[in-house]
């Protein structure tokens, strides 16, 4: 007999006739088959007739058990093929098959083999009885016994089933299906509470926020494509995903349409709708098979449902757009960080030979367009650049929001050579409106598992990225393993920089200067010196530039400043106060707001008189601005301290900038130099700019003098001072101190 799945009264697919109840009768005997099918035919239990499927043993039964599950009774025989048969039935039943809602009683034709009462519930048989006793009364009040057990455990599983969806969905808030477990949840839950089959489907109006509420946006009629079905049960569920116009069920449509346009529950002879609504405005409807009306108590029992449904959805409702602020850009609407990093993971989780690719683009120079043009203008050429991506990209790969001014992409690498010259030139062209033309930097790196985690591939963009802006404006660079190396060896290097200048393990280092005509000492530059814990000395020329663009700079030339003065004071007190101090100044240090104020405490402090200090400064900060340049040096000088341009030739201002500076002195790089008595045009350049120092008025100084013949030569153009090796290399204070009692003044060398 081929009869419709699930609990007794809900009505089949051909409406009319309810479901009958399933009773397994097992029985090597066919002639109590056919007495207790006899004992049992035409009679009506809890509102359901009975329909009977037939097994002539053990094996038989289990095998009827596997493509049935919804029998609801078994009336087995104790004794078939063996005599513990039966038991070993309901072993396999509940055991194997998993089945813990079917009934089973237990018959016998064997008076007193009464089955032990620990099998008894074990295996969980509702009643034993010898076939004798049970007359046709009596097999009716152990079958509806039996049957009206099954329906109450089947109502648990049902709402239990419910129960545990809604808890799911709580539970997967941040996950796409969270919702879609929910409205299944509700689904089950309302079968459960009816006594229905959790066959049904649940549909969702998502009204525009601004129009939630009026009657139009409730109608769900044709035009309406918001009026979706989110979840559904048992044989509607290939309806997931239609619009509730779709529906080819008239009824189904007639009563979700109806719900929605009067915001009510509709009750009907085959069917109940349930409407509810969350506090947000988002509106549901839920239809569910119904053969019967609901009653009055049910209805109070309905109010008290929706209502609770109605937080759970607002509950829903409220962590689903959480979920879109943590992965979604609010300005431009596209996946932000959050999303990229995890789009890498499963990159990474799926393949670790990945051909995938990972560019970040900056757009150059963007802070100029917010500081001339404001931020609004800003943020309609982000919008502007992130919809030119999306197209350029299409489906081929995603665009993300990463930082204010910049833009991760995900895609293939093919992709990304076939489009990498569109991104540099001319993609933006039209976008800035009277502004200069926007560009961009890209940098590229390959997803690569060997690379690392998500962050170490973000990284991995980042400094090819850098790479690319270096290089100036349009321009794309890509990552490879040995540009990762060098960079990770910088910031490891910086690292140590930091930790070394914490603790103090940093120190000065004074090289002595002299007038080139009677070599007499006039004075020391300060300079700083790193030796690691390795006893290895780091070169400053590799940490001084790291310190610069990492803004170290800024405490460091504070620390040296205050360190040189207090090293001059000791200087003076041993008896050589003629003596100046010359200490290089970065051009960072130079913007410091409270620069002057510091300058002042530490030459007040360390008992110093302000024409005993230089301020080495590099032709860098001409590209402040002239005017700013002029004020801060005129300021310095006003104060009686000297300031000398160090590197003299190879920085970026011109001879009518500088001629406006208030400078001392004038220092020739020691490249120049190097060159003297050669026919080298870097050596020429040293006759050049000698006379220059002289039209300025101001002394002009040599670094790198190495030879005689160097201080000699530089002597006779009419250079004032050097600098260097051959009158004597850096050294720390104490030594310094010696160095000047052993010097005899007025001859060159140490």
């Amino acid at each position: 007999m081929t009869t419709h799945g699930g609990l007794p009264g809900t009505s089949r697919p051909d409406r009319g006739a309810v479901l009958p109840w399933k009773i397994l009768i097992v029985d090597d005997d066919e002639d109590v088959h056919e007495v207790t099918t006899l004992a049992l035919k035409r009679t009506d239990i809890l509102g359901h007739p009975l329909a009977f499927l037939h097994a002539y043993s053990a094996a038989e039964a289990l095998a009827l058990l596997r493509g049935d599950p919804d029998v609801a009774l078994i009336l087995l025989d104790a004794i078939m093929e063996t005599e513990d048969a039966g038991l070993e039935a309901a072993r396999a039943i509940r055991e194997d098959l998993e089945m813990e809602d079917v009934r089973i009683v237990l018959r016998t034709g064997q008076p007193g083999q009464i089955p032990e009462l620990e099998s008894i519930t074990r295996y969980d048989i509702n009643d034993y009885r010898t076939k004798s006793e049970l007359t046709r009364e009596r097999l009716i009040t152990v079958v509806t016994a039996a049957l009206r057990s099954w329906r109450q455990i089947r109502r648990i599983q049902n709402s239990r089933r419910g129960l545990e969806l809604i808890v799911k969905a709580s539970n997967q808030f941040i996950a796409a299906e969270g919702i879609t477990s929910f409205a299944e949840g509700v689904i089950s839950q309302m079968a459960s509470l009816f006594d229905l089959e959790p066959e049904g489907l649940v549909c969702a109006s998502f009204a525009p926020p601004d129009r939630r509420g009026s009657p139009e946006t409730a109608a769900c009629g044709d035009g309406d494509r918001s009026c979706q079905i989110i979840a559904a049960a048992g044989r509607f569920r290939g309806l997931i995903d239609r619009r509730v116009t779709e529906l080819e069920d008239d009824r189904i449509r007639s009563a979700i349409t109806r719900a929605f346009e009067h915001r009510e529950t509709v009750h009907e002879d085959s069917s109940l709708t349930v409407y509810f609504r969350e506090p947000s405005g988002q509106e549901f409807a839920t239809w569910i098979d119904s053969p019967r009306p609901i009653t009055e108590i049910d209805h109070d029992l309905l109010g008290v449902f929706c209502t609770n449904i109605s937080l759970s959805a607002a509950n829903i409702s409220l962590v689903d757009r959480l979920q879109k602020l943590a992965w979604t850009d609010q300005l431009l609407g596209i996946p932000n960080l959050t999303a990229l990093l995890e789009r890498v993971r499963s990159v990474l989780s799926a393949s670790a030979g990945t051909d995938t690719i990972l560019a970040l683009c900056d757009i150059d120079d963007f802070g100029a367009i917010n500081d001339v043009l404001g931020h609004g203008y800003g943020d309609n050429v982000l919008r502007d650049v992130a919809r030119r991506l999306q197209e350029v990209f299409g489906e081929s790969g995603t665009v993300y929001r990463v930082g204010a001014d910049a833009f991760g992409v995900v895609t293939r690498r093919e992709v990304m050579e076939t489009v990498a010259d569109t991104i540099t030139t001319g993609l933006f062209e039209g976008i800035s409106r009277g502004h200069p033309e926007i560009t961009m930097s890209v940098g590229v790196a390959l997803i690569d598992l060997q690379e690392g985690d998500p962050s170490n591939q973000l990284q991995n963009a980042f400094i090819a990225m850098k790479r690319a802006r270096r290089a100036g404006s349009g321009q794309i660079a890509w990552y490879t393993p040995e540009i990762g190396t060098r960079t990770r060896e910088r910031l490891q290097l910086l690292k140590h920089l930091k930790d070394a200048f914490s603790e103090h393990r940093l120190y000065l280092a004074f090289q002595p200067q002299a007038a080139l005509d009677d070599g007499r000492i006039t004075g020391v530059e300060a300079l700083v010196r790193w030796r690691d814990e390795s006893g290895r000395n780091i070169p400053p020329d590799e940490f001084i530039p790291l310190a610069e663009r990492s803004g170290l700079i800024i405490p460091l030339g504070y620390w040296i400043l205050d360190q040189a003065l207090t090293a001059l004071s000791r200087v003076h007190g041993a008896g050589h106060p003629e003596l100046t101090l010359a200490v290089n100044v970065s051009a960072n240090q130079l913007k410091h707001a409270s620069f002057l104020e510091r300058l002042d405490d530490a030459v007040a402090r360390n008992g110093i008189e302000p024409q005993a200090l230089e301020l080495e400064i590099t032709e860098s900060i001409s590209m402040f601005g002239i005017d700013d340049v002029l004020k801060l040096l005129t300021a310095v000088r006003s104060r009686g301290i000297g300031i000398a341009v160090d590197d003299f030739g190879t920085g970026y201002s011109s001879l009518s900038s500088i001629d406006r500076w208030p400078i001392s002195r004038i220092k020739i790089d020691r490249s120049f130099v190097a060159g003297v008595g050669s026919e080298s045009n870097r050596g020429r350049l040293v006759d050049l700019v000698v006379p220059i120092g002289h039209r300025l008025s101001v002394r002009v100084l040599a670094e790198g003098v190495e030879t005689a013949a160097q201080w000699e030569q530089l002597h006779e153009i009419g250079c004032h001072d050097a600098q260097g090796y051959y009158l004597g290399a850096p050294m720390p204070l104490d030594e310094l101190l010696e160095w000047l009692d052993r010097r005899r003044f007025g001859a060159p060398g140490g």
